[in-house]
């Protein structure tokens, strides 16, 4: 009896290794079909992750030109400014505030002298206003990096 049980041990194992190793080929043979599917997916994960990219650095360019300074007209003027500051950090746009008073003080002192720039003051001029008059043409189509650089 004790041999029989051995007997049907042995024909249990060895019909259990030969089942182990034919899902394995099985296993081998599906991934092989399915590695040219999986290389085409990639390839165009790849593809679309690549177009994303150019359609980011396309927009990215397009909203660096809409931050440009536009001095075609005063409304022109304080519109693109305030478009500009609204895109800032706090930071930035302090920065900015700081690099155009400066300008405007500059620009005020240069071609008026202190008694312009009073006078600016006193005829409730903006500074937006100073600089536009003064500046207008140096400025446009600045941008915040540009506007830094200027005022030094």
């Amino acid at each position: 009896m004790k041999t029989i049980v051995k007997i049907t041990a042995l024909s249990a194992a060895f019909t259990l290794a030969a089942c182990g190793s034919d899902d394995n080929s099985q296993t081998a043979d599906k991934a092989e079909e399915a590695a040219p599917a999986a290389a085409a997916e990639k390839e165009g994960m790849m593809e679309k992750a690549e177009g994303m990219a150019g359609a980011a650095m396309e927009k990215a360019s397009e909203m660096a030109e809409a931050l440009k300074l536009d001095t075609s007209s005063l409304d022109s003027f304080k519109s693109s400014l305030a478009s500009m500051k609204g895109s800032l950090s706090g930071d930035q746009s302090s920065q900015l505030t700081s690099a155009l008073t400066s300008l405007a003080k500059g620009a005020a002192e240069k071609k008026g002298g202190l008694v312009g720039a009073a006078k600016d003051l006193a005829s409730g001029k903006s500074m937006e206003e100073t600089l536009y008059e003064k500046l207008g043409d140096q400025l446009n189509g600045m941008s915040f990096d540009d506007i830094l650089k200027l005022a030094g």
